[in-house]
C-alpha cells in the first residue's frame, strides 16, 4: 500500500554558511538532521535541508533560480557570524540575491537568519547594509546551542524551537503564494502579447535612475578614496627620515583622519552592493517578461539598452584596480600598526562589496547576450 502523506514532496531550504565557521564549530550536519527531524515529527512536514549550491541544483545561473525557489517557497537559511560577511562574498552574494527577490515579492519571512557568533555586532545602527538586513528580519540566536554541541538539552531546545519558526514561514509563505496565484491574479497570462508586453522607456527609465544612483555611490567612493591616499601620501613624507616615535605618533593621527573615510567607502561600498542586487532583480524579471510576451527585436533592444547602462559603470573597474594598489602598498604599514590596521579594515569591506557588485553586472551581462542570442 502506497504511504501517500511520506511520498509528499519536501519543502526546499538552503542553507548558507561558511565552511570556516563549520570546520571549527561542526555545526551543518546535525542543524540539518536536526530540522529535518524535528519537522516531521512535531508538525508533521517534511523538509530538505540543502548545504551546497550544486546539490540544490542551483548550478552557475543560481540567481535565476532564486525566483523558481521562492515560488516553491523555499526557505534561506543563513548561518551568520561575522565571517559570514567578510570572509566570504558566495555568502554575501546569496543573502543579498534572495533577499532583493524576497523583498520584492513580499516574501521576507523565507528568510530564516540564525545567529552562531557575533550576536552583538548585528545592530540597525551598522556600517554594513547586509548586517541591517539581518537586523530586520526575524533571526534566531543559537550560539548557546552551538556552543554546547549537538545532542545535548540545550541544542535539542533551540532546534525545537528553530523548527517551530521555519514551519510558521514556510506556513506564513504557501498562504500568500497562494494568494498571489489565485485565477484572479493569473489572468494577466490570458491577455495577448501586445496587451502585456513591458514598456520598453519604463524600462529604460529604471536603468537611467538606478544608473544616477550608483554614479552618485561611485563618485562618493572615489572622493574618499583619494582623500585617504591623499593623506597616506603626506604622511609617508613626514615620516621619511624620523625616528621610529615620531613615525608611531605620525602614523596613529594618520588613523584618526582616514578612519571616517574608510567608514564612508564601507557605506557606500555596501549600499552598492545592494543596488547592484536590486538591479539584477529588475533585469531578470524583465528579461522573463520578454521571453513570454515581448518580440526577438523587443528582447535584442532590452539588452542594447543594459550594454549602454553598464559602459556608463565602465569605471567601476578602475575604481578597484585603484583600491587595490592601495591596499597593496600600505600592507606592510597595517600590519605593523594597529590603529591604522583597525583604521583600513572598513575601506576592505567596502571595496570588497564593489568587487562583488561589478561580478554581479558581469554576470548579468553574460545573461542578457545569452537570452538575445536564445530569442533569435
Amino acid at each position: 500500500m502506497t504511504d501517500f502523506m511520506s511520498d509528499q514532496p519536501a519543502v526546499q531550504c538552503f542553507l548558507s554558511f561558511t565552511h570556516e565557521d563549520d570546520g571549527f564549530l561542526n555545526f551543518v550536519t546535525p542543524l540539518k538532521s536536526s530540522l529535518e527531524k524535528f519537522c516531521a515529527s512535531a508538525y508533521g512536514r517534511k523538509i530538505k535541508v540543502f548545504v551546497d549550491r550544486e546539490s540544490i541544483g542551483w548550478g552557475e545561473d543560481w540567481r535565476t533560480r532564486i525566483q523558481d525557489g521562492i515560488n516553491a517557497a523555499m526557505v534561506f537559511i543563513p548561518v551568520i557570524s561575522m565571517n559570514y560577511f567578510y570572509e566570504s562574498g558566495s555568502c554575501r552574494e546569496e543573502l543579498t540575491a534572495f533577499y532583493a527577490k524576497a523583498n520584492e515579492l513580499g516574501l521576507t519571512q523565507l528568510i530564516l537568519p540564525l545567529i552562531i557568533l557575533g550576536r552583538d555586532l548585528i545592530t540597525e545602527h551598522s556600517d554594513d547594509a547586509n548586517i541591517r538586513i539581518i537586523e530586520r528580519l526575524q533571526y534566531i540566536d543559537i550560539e548557546d546551542a552551538v556552543l554546547a554541541g549537538a545532542g545535548t538539552a540545550e541544542w535539542r531546545r533551540t532546534m525545537a524551537v528553530v523548527a517551530g519558526k521555519l514551519i510558521k514561514a514556510i506556513e506564513s509563505a504557501e498562504s500568500k503564494l497562494e494568494t498571489l496565484q489565485t485565477p484572479e491574479a493569473a489572468s494577466v497570462d490570458t491577455r495577448t502579447p501586445d496587451e502585456e508586453a513591458p514598456g520598453l522607456q519604463e524600462y529604460v527609465e529604471q536603468l537611467t535612475e538606478i544608473g544616477a544612483l550608483l554614479e552618485q555611490q561611485l563618485g562618493t567612493v572615489t572622493i574618499s578614496l583619494n582623500d585617504v591616499t591623499e593623506e597616506m601620501l603626506k604622511a609617508t613624507a613626514d615620516m621619511e627620515g624620523q625616528s621610529k616615535e615620531f613615525i608611531k605618533e605620525r602614523v596613529a593621527r594618520t588613523a584618526d583622519t582616514i578612519k571616517p573615510l574608510s567608514v564612508n567607502i564601507q557605506q557606500m561600498g555596501t549600499d552598492f552592493e545592494n543596488t547592484i542586487a536590486e538591479t539584477d532583480n529588475i533585469m531578470r524579471s524583465y528579461m522573463a517578461l520578454m521571453k513570454s510576451y515581448g518580440s526577438p527585436e523587443m528582447v535584442a533592444q532590452a539588452s542594447k539598452e543594459y550594454e549602454e547602462f553598464v559602459e556608463l559603470l565602465g569605471e567601476l573597474e578602475n575604481v578597484e584596480a585603484t583600491i587595490t594598489v592601495f591596499l597593496g602598498q600600505i600592507r606592510p604599514l597595517e600590519v605593523i600598526n594597529a590603529p591604522l590596521r583597525a583604521a583600513i579594515r572598513p575601506l576592505r569591506v567596502g571595496a570588497q562589496s564593489i568587487q562583488l557588485g561589478i561580478r554581479t553586472l558581469r554576470d548579468l551581462k553574460d545573461l542578457m547576450k545569452a537570452e538575445t542570442a536564445a530569442s533569435r
